[in-house]
Formats: structure tokens, C-alpha cells, sequence
């Protein structure tokens, strides 16, 4: 209130020395009163806003509950006899059902399969179903906002990630389940899950393991036939001797030469079958002739290293030493590992140092933590120098996906996976690059991102390939990747693809970028690069694509485009099966080649187990105080949404400050007041 008190204060003395006090002015009394009104008003004004003060608003709103529509869109749903309905009705009732509950809530729809996105339209596409994923993006997206329910509409069949009712009990949100899909228990032979390497040496035998499943064939037998490019290997025949029949069953067969093996595994299909698309797979295994020797060398045994060993495969002869052991040849081994290798206090450092200048062209994948000793290691290699930080502990270092890289490929299933993996553990340190790195992941300190190099490549002046992990416990990685997904897919793709890329001949002048086996409905991505003789990136010249199926020995021809100084080609898809492919470019006089060969697989996840479950959603929505419907019943979801109380509209109060000094009409005010007062000065003779 002082404010106003000055402002009207300067205004009275101001508007009086002009009116009051000035023998000069002739003004009638009337006149007078009204030209002072004018200035004291318009100079306490101006005074006022001096001073700069604000205004408090306050503002009810009220919020709408949110009622969230999460619409499965995987191809189990139309894979049983109800099909049509599904295609043709199912999607009228589903646009009714949001129709009315818009009418009281803010209705957010979404499709969920392969992952969770926004809702368009439903084609049944997607060829995994990942229910716990729907939740987590929910639990994530939505804390701490008005959600009425979850309203989950699902046949409940999870063949990706962890079982949803797993966490469930910490969801805040209450589910409406209605289960979809065909309940019937029909009879059925499938092949529930197959395991084998997908690279093995040649000449020698290949274990494969099924799982075979059978459902309400009881006193049936089941024929298992395997089958390597079309001729039938090997053979078995097991009875069923139960209505919910599982058997493990071994099959090892030999790998012969070098190449892509196709093996198709069939069960006989039975009369009352609904599908007979789940009685078959197929898999491809890479058959190569060269058996890499890698050697672990580690200050002493750690989690991380098993983890490694493991995704290398059959194809690797691996051998671990730890520091103090009598140190191996290492002209023996193709790469090395070095976990936290040197460290303080190596007793060998001298012969390990000198090993290591000798092989000079041998990859290594280095390991930092907080046992390596800075200085030696700054000794051993010539691409990155290292240096204590000003902060003297160990930090929780999390990975961001750098999106420039481009040595080789990832996808984005993969960089989801990477960005959400848990922290590595290293001290604080200080980087300078000595030659080019390329950094595949950037340091994320409590959550702020960084350009300091969590993972990275270079080549040092002798040619040798080094990869640098700054960061201990990639075990917890492969943990949590097997959590979210029941398998180690993303670990191993992200260290396999480096190891790749270590032992790819550094000599190439063309290397061809490229997945060994690509789902036949995600693109077929290939990137490449050609180096000119000086040894540099060169995308000159055109570079061209020749694929053949194997077996059909059809062909395709394709051009690679060009970007930046490297290649890209982006194929939509191709028919399942094995292809060889060639990869030309001229570059003055000299033509620059590469081959290779690679598979198109099927997904058939969504055709293994057909019967929805109903138990599923039934508990799923018990353990969050919802309600399950099946589809007949959902004209009573609607009312059944509107009867509880825990949905409800929250109002809010918002308090907002505004500036005096940025409301337009104070200076529309002044300006009239001025106005007015010199138009009457004007019209009675003065100014």
C-alpha cells in the first residue's frame, strides 16, 4: 500500500504546482479540477509503475479425470476362428466405447504390440505382444496425474519381456481388463521355443533344443521332423500322454562347410488344429570357417567378464588369466580384453607392455575402472589420454546413444535398450582425444549429458583397432536387459556388433555394414565404406548392391545412396529365406568388391500359443481393484467406470503473478489521461 501512498503523494504535488499554485493559468474552477483529476491521476500512475509492482491471479481449473485406452494390435488376435469379428466389428464397438466415455473424461488411446505408441488404427500387425511395457510407459508417462483407470483390452498372451503381474502391485492406477481372443481350448501341436548359436565353426555338430508343446491331444503322436536346406536330417516321433503335454527335445546335427544353414523344424499337424502356423520354424545358423581365440586378461575375476565370454559363442576359443599368472603368447589370440588391465601395482607390466607393442595390430577392448592405473595405461595405447577429475569418487555413470555414430549399425529397439540401461561404475576422470574416436555412447552424470566418451572407437597410428569401455558393471546391462525381456538380445547385439567390428580386416578398402539376420518386416539396412587409396573416406564413386536367394537364385539390384562420406541403403523387405549379396565400386582404374550373405526370418511368436488368458487379465485387474469384462460385456464397462468413486474431476487452483508493467491497458489509460488533459489545455488557450 506504500506504493500508492508515494505514487498518489508525487501526483497531488505534482498536479497542484500545475493548477494550484500557478498564477499563470486562467482556468475556469470547473476546468481546474478537472485538468489536476487528469495530471495527479496520470503521474501517480506513472509513479506507481516505477515502482514495478504485481498483481497476484488466482484460477480454478478443474481437471478431468483421464481414463487411458490401451488397444492390443498383435497378430494373435486374428489368428483364431474369430478373425473377422475382430477385423470387421471389434474396431465399431472399441469406437463407441470411446465415444461415450468422452463425454465425461479425457479419453487417451493408444496400440500396444511390439511397443507402445499412440493410437491410429488397428491392423494387427505387431508380432510380439509386451503387456508390462504397456504399464511401465503408463506408470512412467502418467505419475502424479488425474488417471481415473487403465481400460486394457488384450487376449493376454505375453510372449516378450516378463510376465506383467509381476509389479503390479505398485500400480497406482486401477485396470479395466477386457479379454479378447478365443478362450477355446482347440487342439494343438506347436513348437513353443528353439535354442541354438546362431554362429558356429564349420565340420563340426550343432546342438539344437526344442520345446515342443501340445495342448488337448492327449494319445496323439507327435512326428518331429528337422530338415537342413530341404533335406530331411533327422527324425523322431514322441506320444502325447497328457492334455497339457510338454517335451524337451535334442537334436544335433552336423555343420558341414562354410555358409547360411537353413533348418526347418516341422511337427505334423492333426485333425481340429485351429492353425498349423505354429507347427513349424525355421532358423538360419552362419557357418564360418575360422574359429577366433580371444584372450581375458583381468586384475582379478569380476562379474563383467563372464558376461562378455558368454556372448562370444561357439565360433571363439576364449582362455582367462588374471594379474600375477604367467602371461600367454599373444601372437596366439586375434583380440584381447583387458578388464582394468594395467593397474597399480602390476607385477608384469614391463612383459605385458612389451607383448602388446609386438602384436601392434592385434584389437584390444579396453576396460576401465578404478583400479587402472591412468599412467600406464596412458603408455600402453596412443588414442585417448586419461586424468583424474577434480571429483574424488566414484560416480554412477549412465549411457546416452550418441546419434552421429555410424560405424556400424543399431537399431532402435537397441538404443531404447542402451538409454535405459543402469549405471556403470567409474571415477571421475578427464579425457583428451589423441586421435579420432568414434564414441558410440556419451557419459549421462545425474541425468545431465555429457560429450565425455563412455564407449568408443579408434585406430592408433599402427593400424590397431582399440574399443574403450570407461565403466565397470556391464553385468547389471545383461541382468536387466534378461528382466525386461527374457533374454539378453540387446546386450549381446551391442557387444557382439563391436567385437565384429575389432576383427573386421583392417586392410578392406570396402566394408559392408550389415545384420547376419533381419526380421522379414523390419527393414534391411545396410551402410558401407570405401577408402581411396590415401586410406581416406571416400563416397565418389557410385556403389552398387547384387542380392540372390539362394535357393530360388533370384536376383536384386539395388544403388546405395550417398551421406556425408559413407553409403546407406535401405531396403523395404524380402521373402523369407537365405541370400548372397555383392558390393562393387570403381574408383579410377581399380574396382573395390565385397560379399556376403545374410537371412530373412519370420516371426512366428504370435502363432505359438492361440488360447487367450483370460486367468491373466482376470488377475491383473484383482490386483489393482478394477473389474474384467469379456468383449460381449463391454456396453457395462462404461457404467461400471461411472460407479466408482475413485474416479472423479479435480479442481485446482492455479496462482499466477503478473507485472503492472506488462498489462497493456495501464498505458491505453495513461495515454488517454495525457490526451484528454493537452486537448483541453489546447482548446482554452495554453499548453
Amino acid at each position: 500500500m506504500w506504493i500508492f501512498v508515494i505514487a498518489i503523494f508525487f501526483g497531488l504535488c505534482f498536479a497542484s504546482l500545475l493548477y494550484l499554485f500557478n498564477k499563470k493559468q486562467h482556468y475556469s474552477k470547473s476546468l481546474t479540477i478537472l485538468l489536476f483529476i487528469l495530471r495527479c491521476t496520470a503521474t501517480s500512475l506513472l509513479v506507481i509503475l516505477f515502482f514495478n509492482p504485481f498483481f497476484k491471479i488466482k484460477k480454478k481449473t478443474i481437471e478431468k479425470s483421464t481414463i487411458i485406452i490401451a488397444q492390443d494390435n498383435s497378430t494373435s488376435l486374428i489368428l483364431t476362428k474369430d478373425s473377422s469379428f475382430y477385423k470387421n466389428t471389434y474396431p465399431l464397438l472399441l469406437d463407441s466405447l470411446t465415444n461415450e466415455l468422452s463425454e465425461k473424461y479425457t479419453v487417451d488411446k493408444y496400440l500396444f504390440g511390439n511397443e507402445t505408441r499412440d493410437f491410429d488404427s488397428i491392423n494387427y500387425q505387431d508380432y510380439y505382444t509386451d503387456i508390462s511395457n504397456v504399464l511401465k510407459t503408463f506408470k512412467k508417462n502418467y505419475y502424479k496425474k488425474n488417471v481415473g483407470a487403465v481400460i486394457l483390452l488384450s487376449d493376454g498372451i505375453c510372449n516378450k519381456s516378463y510376465s506383467p503381474e509381476q509389479d503390479i502391485e505398485s500400480y497406482q492406477f486401477p485396470i479395466y481388463t477386457v479379454t479378447l481372443g478365443d478362450t477355446t481350448n482347440y487342439p494343438d501341436l506347436y513348437i513353443k521355443d528353439i535354442f541354438y548359436n546362431k554362429t558356429v565353426p564349420s565340420q563340426t555338430t550343432i546342438p539344437i533344443r526344442l520345446i515342443a508343446n501340445a495342448n488337448n491331444c492327449r494319445n496323439e503322436a507327435m512326428n518331429i521332423k528337422v530338415l537342413v536346406d530341404n533335406e530331411i536330417i533327422e527324425e523322431k516321433e514322441i506320444s502325447v500322454n497328457s492334455s497339457r503335454f510338454s517335451n524337451t527335445i535334442d537334436f544335433n546335427i552336423e555343420s558341414g562347410e562354410e555358409g547360411v544353414k537353413q533348418i526347418d523344424i516341422i511337427i505334423n499337424n492333426i485333425k481340429g488344429e485351429v492353425t498349423i502356423n505354429n507347427n513349424s520354424k525355421r532358423i538360419f545358423i552362419d557357418v564360418i570357417d575360422k574359429q577366433y581365440k580371444a584372450l581375458f586378461y583381468a586384475k582379478s575375476p569380476h562379474p563383467d567378464l563372464g558376461s562378455l565370454r558368454n556372448i562370444l559363442g561357439d565360433n571363439f576359443e576364449t582362455d582367462m588369466i588374471f594379474s600375477g599368472e604367467e602371461l600367454p603368447d599373444f601372437k596366439n589370440y586375434d583380440i584381447i580384453f583387458l578388464h582394468q588391465i594395467p593397474h597399480l601395482g602390476m607385477e608384469n607390466q614391463a612383459e605385458f607392455s612389451k607383448q602388446l607393442k609386438e602384436n601392434k595390430e592385434m584389437p584390444v577392448f579396453f576396460i576401465v575402472g578404478e583400479n587402472t592405473d591412468l599412467e600406464a595405461f596412458n603408455t600402453i595405447q596412443s588414442s585417448i589420454e586419461l586424468r583424474k577429475g577434480a571429483v574424488n569418487s566414484i560416480l554412477d555413470i549412465k549411457a546416452d546413444y550418441n546419434n552421429t555414430f555410424g560405424i556400424f549399425n543399431i537399431d532402435n529397439e537397441l538404443i531404447d535398450a542402451i538409454n535405459i540401461f543402469p549405471p556403470l561404475s567409474l571415477p571421475h576422470l578427464e579425457f583428451t582425444y589423441k586421435t579420432n574416436h568414434d564414441v558410440m555412447l556419451h557419459m549421462n552424470i545425474k541425468d545431465v549429458a555429457t560429450q565425455s566418451p563412455l564407449m568408443s572407437f579408434s585406430s592408433d597410428e599402427n593400424g590397431r583397432k582399440n574399443a574403450f569401455l570407461f565403466g565397470t558393471g556391464i553385468w547389471r546391462w545383461k541382468l536387466y536387459d534378461f528382466h525386461n525381456n527374457n533374454e539378453y538380445d540387446n546386450f549381446e547385439e551391442l557387444f557382439s556388433k563391436s567385437v565384429k567390428y575389432l576383427l573386421t580386416e583392417k586392410d578392406k578398402e570396402l566394408i559392408i555394414n550389415y545384420k547376419d539376420e533381419y526380421l522379414n518386416n523390419e527393414p534391411i539396412i545396410f551402410t558401407a565404406d570405401l577408402k581411396n587409396p590415401s586410406q581416406e573416406l571416400s563416397n565418389e564413386p557410385d556403389l552398387r548392391m547384387r542380392i540372390i536367394d539362394k535357393h530360388s537364385k533370384k536376383t536384386y539390384d539395388y544403388d546405395f545412396s550417398k551421406h556425408n562420406k559413407s553409403y546407406h541403403l535401405d531396403i523395404n523387405s524380402l521373402p523369407e529365406g537365405i541370400y548372397n549379396f555383392t558390393a562393387e565400386a570403381k574408383l579410377g582404374n581399380t574396382t573395390y568388391s565385397e560379399t556376403g550373405s545374410f537371412s530373412i526370418v519370420s516371426i512366428g511368436a504370435e502363432a505359438q500359443d492361440l488360447v487367450a488368458n483370460s486367468q491373466r487379465m482376470k488377475l491383473l485387474a484383482s490386483l489393482t481393484n478394477g473389474k474384467n469384462f469379456n468383449v460381449d460385456e463391454m456396453n457395462q464397462l462404461v457404467e461400471s467406470i461411472e460407479n466408482d468413486d475413485r474416479i472423479t474431476s479435480i479442481t485446482r487452483e492455479e496462482t499466477n503473478y503478473q507485472d503492472l508493467i506488462n498489462m497493456k491497458l495501464i498505458f491505453f489509460v495513461i495515454l488517454s489521461l495525457v490526451s484528454i488533459e493537452w486537448f483541453l489545455r489546447k482548446m482554452f488557450g495554453t499548453y
